[in-house]
């Protein structure tokens, strides 16, 4: 079924991507927003905030950074952090292939428990359209490789409504084989005049 989805996604985004958007993809902005997420196997679920921003240093090139703070039943809380950079090149105008590699740090907090540290690499490959000047879509997968926590592969969309060129309300989901997490948020974009 994800691979289904993916390649609807791919598809979508591919021969939509030169039909109608007056404006490229963006790699400069700041969002925010409410995050949920579930364990399937483990019945837990936790809800809390997700901060994420971009900066494009060159056409092709921009850094990233995200903060996610989670509390889910149990009294567990879950700090992840990503900083990193990547690389951006255009398919079409309106239609952007983008690799990006991060360092990420997670950090769990449970009642009569010493905290649980762990970090490691990302590794993300999406695709990223403006399919119209009010509509971004994009989809990909990220490879994480943690030091003690192992590695593991999930799936990535997202979209954007545009309200103003430099103003959107966002949806994001990530899923792989232990559950889903999805934001709902609000993006910033300073790209735009």
């Amino acid at each position: 079924m994800r691979k289904a989805i993916m390649v609807a996604t791919i598809a979508t985004l591919g021969f939509a991507g030169t039909a109608f958007a007056d404006d490229a993809v963006s790699y400069n902005f700041v969002e925010g927003g409410y995050v949920h997420t579930e364990f399937d196997d483990l019945d837990i679920d936790g809800n809390g905030f997700g901060l994420r921003g971009e900066v494009a240093f060159t056409k092709n090139v921009h850094g990233f950074a995200s903060y996610t703070k989670t509390d889910f039943d149990f009294d567990i809380s879950a700090d992840q952090y990503e900083v990193g950079a990547g690389m951006n090149w255009s398919l079409t105008p309106k239609l952007d292939i983008v690799g990006q590699l991060g360092y990420v740090g997670i950090k769990l907090d449970a009642p009569g428990v010493d905290g649980f540290d762990d970090s490691g690499l990302e590794l993300r490959a999406q695709l990223r359209s403006r399919l119209t000047d009010m509509f971004e879509l994009r989809g990909g997968l990220a490879y994480t490789n943690l030091d003690d926590a192992g590695d593991g592969t999930a799936g990535e969309l997202g979209a954007r409504f545009y309200i103003t060129k430099m103003f959107a309300l966002g949806a994001d989901a990530t899923f792989d084989s232990d559950g889903t997490t999805w934001m709902l948020g609000a993006r910033f974009d300073f790209n735009h005049p």
